[in-house]
């Protein structure tokens, strides 16, 4: 995209004219006027209180009218070749953008959640010591800018994740969010704390909680799980008990910074963690 600079001699609009101004009344012109106007006043009460005239009568207020009306000048002048100044540097001046609108930035978007089988094997190397494998609950999201290009890919995006009960009165607990990416096979997985997100609305899973089919309670899970909790996962300090629970999730990072709200709903044994989106 060529976005050309024009230059419209004579227009002085909007922000134009404030910039103008701002230049005419500059910080040291502003204390001058403001002094010389001060002593322009006393001056000419005191020329009218003592009935001066002649050379006294011009020392005490005309001086300082003189100077008054010289600094405004000053600072109408300058300001007037500083925006011309501008204005000529620029003009004729073709600045090539990178091929992307004004204000064109990554655009996260939920795409849905799933619950899938937990990987045997968390990111450190550690195997979970069970007979039962748990489900996992994850989000899922994607960038979609309206333009897809490599320049709105999302860099650098992490997810914090903060518990609350249904009202949001009480909060559980919070975490950095835990990314996953399936590969090959089901047990092969890449899970990391920070991704890039690309522009083709590939998907990205954030992993929320990690539920036992036996178990009453789900538990909260990220990259810190495996250390935590080695032998299940099971991390007592993230345990969510059967009920509804609002989920906030911040997306944070180059370009990005979205903030979704879920409602989780933990329906005890025998069942998987849902998930709803609620706009708020």
């Amino acid at each position: 995209m060529v976005a050309v600079k024009v230059l419209e001699l004579g227009t002085m609009k909007g922000s134009a004219f404030s910039k103008w101004l701002s230049l005419a009344f500059t910080s040291p012109l502003v204390y001058v006027e403001l002094v010389a106007a001060v002593l322009v006043l006393v001056g000419w009460i005191v020329s009218w209180y003592f009935e001066l005239s002649g050379a006294a009568k011009l020392l005490v207020w005309m001086v300082p009218l003189t100077i008054l009306v010289t600094s405004a000048i000053v600072g109408f002048c300058y300001a007037t070749y500083s925006l011309l100044s501008q204005d000529e540097r620029g003009s004729g001046v073709t600045r090539v953008a990178s091929g992307l609108p004004s204000g064109a930035r990554p655009c996260i978007r939920f795409l849905g959640w799933e619950a899938t089988e937990a990987p045997l094997i968390s990111p450190q190397g550690r195997e979970m010591q069970i007979t039962e494998r748990p489900w996992l609950t994850r989000l899922t999201f994607a960038n979609e800018p309206d333009l897809p290009t490599s320049d709105l890919m999302a860099h650098k995006v992490a997810g914090h994740v903060e518990f609350y009960d249904a009202s949001r009165d009480s909060f559980f607990f919070g975490m950095v969010g835990q990314w996953s990416s399936d590969v090959e096979g089901e047990t092969d997985t890449i899970a990391v704390s920070q991704i890039d997100i690309s522009s083709d609305a590939t998907p990205y899973y954030l992993n929320l909680v990690l539920k036992y089919d036996v178990d009453e309670e789900c538990y909260g899970i990220n990259n810190d799980t495996a250390v935590r909790a080695p032998a299940d996962w099971r991390d007592e300090k993230r345990k969510l008990g059967q009920g509804l629970y609002t989920v906030k999730v911040m997306l944070h990072g180059t370009n990005v910074a979205e903030t979704f709200w879920f409602g989780l709903i933990n329906r005890g044994i025998g069942q998987r963690v849902r998930i709803l989106q609620i706009s708020t």
